[in-house]
């Protein structure tokens, strides 16, 4: 059996090594005109890899088609249904959801204190209009929650079919102080509620001028020459993009102009990126009748925290505050976001940069060694009021970690 894996996505050999020969490939490279692509069984590809009708019909071999991603929008569902009505063995087709929606989530978490820090901005008197409540969605808003922040959710397809959410109209989502974006990309025809440019110049009208946009989730949903004007003028205070139009050379005014600009590193943190490949592995083996190996080894890879590390904070006044900044604190020493920001930006001007934008998505790993913020333990230091103890404790809490008195990755301490 011959297996075509993405380079980018971990593990690959390990895994899909025990199926059959692996080669790996860049993943852009991937198309009709890619050499050999007939004689591969099963295709492991990421959103850079486009299957349209003329690439499955040269892979006339291929049984699985697997994306670590949560998204699908590169595949192309009809011609996967028609190219199996003609084949004897159909092609499935599946995908990694759900699997970095925490990388996702911390990553939102570590611009949105990053820009409450640059703005003198106390997050538990802010809103947050959540649009999309899904894997990804619902676990920004739980951080927000353990924040006090009052949490604005907009997704009608999920409104449809749980008489229980409690959302909004998107009008209302967009009159937070902070939007974040968290839908899958469809087009007229393909869904009830089509998200293709879903925000454009009026819904960008509708939010307030000292509102933050936040999109991780796939460029196309934003009108990106509305967005430009918007923040060109000044229409809001200011944007994170880790999504773009035209990637991996995005109109240079979209990572020019946002305060935080990344090349679609937000699900990238190492257990993502890990649990997608495991995910689709395990998938193949139950599509191509292969029992797995076990895989629980492999979640969490090599990692080296390190331990003690001491995060200070002013501890005056009142326990909500001092509690928001001492985990405030905590995210800017766990990872600064700013830093693959300045990166991304110092490319604008290359004739390179759409090379570059790929070579800081494969290096990230590497570069930044981001991880979930669930792999740490957190500790505070001294003698706490039991009062800032909680509050500490709850912000913890909806990033999956839990206060410890023993041992420490980060101790929080008190000033």
């Amino acid at each position: 059996m011959k297996i075509l894996v993405d380079e980018n996505i971990p593990l690959a050999r390990e895994l899909f090594g025990m199926l059959g020969d692996v080669t790996l490939a860049n993943g852009r490279d991937v198309d009709p005109d890619y050499p050999g692509l007939e004689e591969y069984d099963v295709l492991a590809i990421r959103s850079v890899t486009r299957v349209t009708p003329a690439l499955v019909e040269r892979a006339r071999r291929c049984r699985v088609i697997a994306t670590a991603t949560i998204g699908t929008d590169h595949i192309d569902d009809a011609c996967i249904r028609q190219a199996n009505a003609r084949r004897d063995a159909p092609i499935s087709v599946f995908s990694a959801p759900g699997s970095n929606a925490d990388s996702v989530a911390d990553y939102v978490w570590f611009c949105i204190c990053r820009l409450a820090d640059a703005h003198g901005l106390q997050l538990g008197r802010c809103s947050l209009g959540v649009v999309g409540h899904g894997n990804c969605g619902s676990r920004v808003a739980r951080r927000a929650e353990g924040f006090g922040m009052e949490v604005l959710r907009n997704d009608p397809p999920l409104a449809a079919c749980d008489p229980g959410f409690e959302g909004v109209a998107l009008a209302e989502a967009l009159t937070a102080d902070f939007v974040t974006m968290h839908v899958p990309l469809t087009r007229e025809g393909e869904s009830g509620h089509p998200t293709y440019h879903m925000i454009g110049r009026d819904e960008i009208a509708r939010m307030r001028a000292d509102a933050f946009f936040i999109n991780s989730s796939r460029g196309a949903v934003v009108d990106s020459p509305a967005l430009i004007e918007a923040l060109a003028g000044g229409a809001l205070a200011g944007a994170v993009l880790d999504v773009f139009e035209g990637e991996p050379e995005p109109d240079e005014r979209l990572v020019s102009l946002p305060e935080i600009a990344t090349p679609h590193i937000a699900g990238y943190a190492a257990e993502a990126k890990r649990r997608g490949a495991i995910v689709i592995y395990e998938r193949t083996c139950e599509a191509l009748g292969v029992e797995p190996m076990d895989t629980a080894p492999l979640l969490s890879g090599e990692f080296d925290p390190p331990v003690g590390v001491r995060v200070r904070f002013e501890a005056g006044g009142a326990p909500e505050p001092a509690a928001e900044r001492a985990v405030r604190g905590l995210l800017a020493e766990v990872y600064d976001v700013t830093a693959t920001s300045r990166e991304l930006k110092g490319t604008l001007g290359s004739r390179r940069r759409g090379e570059l934008f790929d070579a800081m998505r494969r290096n990230y790993a590497r570069d930044y060694g981001r991880h979930e913020l669930a792999m740490y333990r957190v500790g505070v230091a001294g003698q706490p009021s039991e009062a800032l103890r909680r509050a500490v404790a709850r912000r913890l809490e909806g990033f999956g970690t839990a206060l410890t008195d023993g041992k420490a990755h980060y101790v929080l301490e008190p000033a």
